[in-house]
């Protein structure tokens, strides 16, 4: 496990500054952030996941290698990223888990049972592609610090918050369902 986290964040180093897979700041500690994002992802069990707008792939593909037996669908707009999703699947031998490079408010998919996502905007964005995405009574898991609220819509019910603090670091884990479309 700890050697394909190793090739993942390498790969994300190599092609950041072509891709723009995440910000410089997140770069400068993507290893804290993902070995405490990893730790919440311990939390979550679902036999299928989607990660919207998955980008580098965090948190999809520490999900998938925390939970091996899932599958696991990453959705990305961009034809980069999708690309760069499927070169880390490709050399890390993961299976099970597939690239779907669409935009989530335009094409017809899903629906799923549960959805993950990490630092997706706009906000109202994120709100439109879950009520197209997600069946109702779905679960939809949100990772991000203390000091980032999410606020959808009274369709979605907060289930659950898990923490991870590490100093001058915090992040929580929200479960939210799909209460109604």
């Amino acid at each position: 496990m700890q050697d394909q986290i190793r090739l993942w964040i390498e790969e994300i180093r190599r092609y950041n500054t072509r891709l723009h897979l995440v910000s410089p700041v997140f770069l400068r500690d993507l290893e804290y952030h993902v070995l405490d994002c990893m730790e919440l992802l311990e939390q979550v069990r679902e036999p299928e996941l989607a990660d919207l707008g998955s980008g580098s792939g965090l948190p999809g593909i520490p999900y998938k290698i925390v939970h091996p037996d899932s599958r696991v669908t990453l959705i990305e707009r961009s034809a980069g990223k999708s690309t760069f999703l499927q070169h880390v699947i490709d050399l890390l031998g993961l299976a099970d888990i597939e690239v779907l490079q669409t935009d989530p408010l335009c094409a017809r998919i899903g629906p799923y049972e549960a959805v993950i996502s990490r630092a997706f905007s706009p906000q109202k964005n994120l709100e439109k592609a879950l009520l197209r995405i997600l069946v109702t009574n779905g679960r939809f898991y949100y990772i991000a610090t203390l000091d980032q609220e999410l606020n959808l819509g009274g369709s979605f019910r907060i289930d659950a918050a898990i923490t991870k603090g590490t100093p001058g670091k915090h992040l929580v884990l929200n479960r939210y369902t799909l209460t109604s479309v």
